[in-house]
């Protein structure tokens, strides 16, 4: 079960294909615009009538309120569209973002569940939610918008006959969560229990993305993606094609479906702008990659050991800015300091420093350790074998 947004589902789909591959049976439960992706892994498509494509995600990224009514509005459509499945699972599996979905359809339906976490894990050391919003790593103090937020849980809940505590469908700590990082990259990684298994970034064969290879000019290569961000900050995006432009690189730039290519003008030859392309070919062969901080690039640029600058567009980009700097894996660029020199600057020293080069080596160490889509399989399956 998942909200459509690119940066959650997409961590899914190489999980959903192995588990096809096992003869595992899965219905997945997403909106019209992210059905081919799902099908294309293997999975039967449950749609539901989903608004979450109809918004502007640009400000809601810097409103915790209004992103959090959201996906409980979304969580809402799914659990509508849920009471037309015929045949039930045995195992219910949802995305942490429409949380209020997965916990009420497994009481409603008395079935096991695991949480999907594509992000930072979350417990009493750390607060996912908080670091974002309230510039702080643990909860000390909840907002008063939270007391309307369980009204309208509890709401929800009573309307699919669950009659549970709203607090604890809310801040409960599921017994079984997949996080899509290695625990190295975890805030407080060490205080998370067997609860908790750090898979890492779950990768696979993508056919809905076009493949890449490098152009033999011998030029050192740079990947540029600010992902769905960019069709919010078209500003961010044309000064670092900008500055691409000045580096005697040759640049990759990504944009989605949210900007078109020919808002950025002009360009030399050694920039290639797409849509959509493999970030993980692109990837295997770049000394440096430029992102905004969404934690699916993030994730597949170490993978293959490449040092980062970020550039963090949302109070959602800055955590993993945040961990990137303290892990001495890149550097962080504020958006107010932005320029086409400053971000040159920052492209050639992360290049240039050893040290970064051997932390992201590290960091691509403990994410091939973590076992990514082989474990979250076995670990779900596990899952599964317990319950029945």
């Amino acid at each position: 079960m998942c909200q459509p947004d690119h940066g959650h589902v997409i961590p899914h789909l190489a999980v959903v294909a192995e588990l096809v591959r096992r003869g595992n049976r899965v219905t997945y439960l997403t909106a019209p615009a992210m059905a081919r992706h799902a099908e294309g892994a293997g999975a039967t498509v449950l749609a539901y009538d989903s608004a979450y494509r109809s918004v502007d995600l640009r400000k809601l990224e810097d409103d915790p309120l209004g992103l959090l009514s959201l996906f409980l509005d979304e969580s809402a459509a799914m659990l509508r569209a849920a009471d037309g499945l015929r045949d039930r699972p045995d195992l219910i599996v949802y995305d942490i973002s429409i949380l209020h979905a997965g916990r009420i359809l497994a009481r409603k339906w008395g079935l096991p569940a695991t949480q999907l976490i594509p992000v930072f894990a979350s417990n009493e050391h750390f607060s996912y939610l908080s670091a974002i919003y309230g510039g702080q790593e643990a909860v000390r103090e909840l907002p008063g918008w939270v007391d309307g937020m369980l009204a309208r849980t509890r709401e929800l809940a009573l309307a699919h006959g669950v009659r549970a505590d709203p607090a604890e469908l809310w801040w409960e700590v599921q017994d079984a969560n997949l996080v899509n990082l290695p625990r190295s990259f975890q805030f407080a990684g060490e205080t998370f229990d067997e609860r908790f298994a750090f898979v890492g970034p779950c990768l696979g064969e993508r056919a809905f993305l076009s493949g890449w290879e490098p152009p033999g000019d011998g030029l050192p290569v740079a990947l540029l993606s600010f992902g769905t961000v960019a069709s919010g900050r078209p500003d961010l995006v044309r000064t670092c094609v900008r500055a691409f432009a000045e580096l005697p690189w040759h640049g990759v730039v990504t944009l989605g479906d949210g900007m078109d290519p020919a808002e950025l003008g002009p360009l030399p030859p050694t920039i290639e702008v797409h849509r959509w392309v493999s970030h993980l070919a692109v990837l295997a062969h770049a000394s440096v990659a430029v992102t905004h901080g969404g934690m699916g690039t993030a994730m597949e640029t170490l993978y293959w050991g490449c040092p980062m600058v970020v550039v963090p567009a949302t109070a959602i980009d800055r955590p993993p800015a945040r961990r990137v700097a303290e892990l001495g894996l890149g550097q962080v660029v504020e958006p107010a300091e932005l320029t086409p020199e400053r971000l040159v600057d920052a492209v050639l020293a992360v290049a240039a420093d050893p040290r970064v080069k051997r932390n992201a080596e590290a960091m691509r160490g403990d994410i091939r350790a973590a076992g990514g889509t082989p474990r979250a399989a076995d670990e779900l399956e596990r899952h599964l074998a317990r319950a029945v």
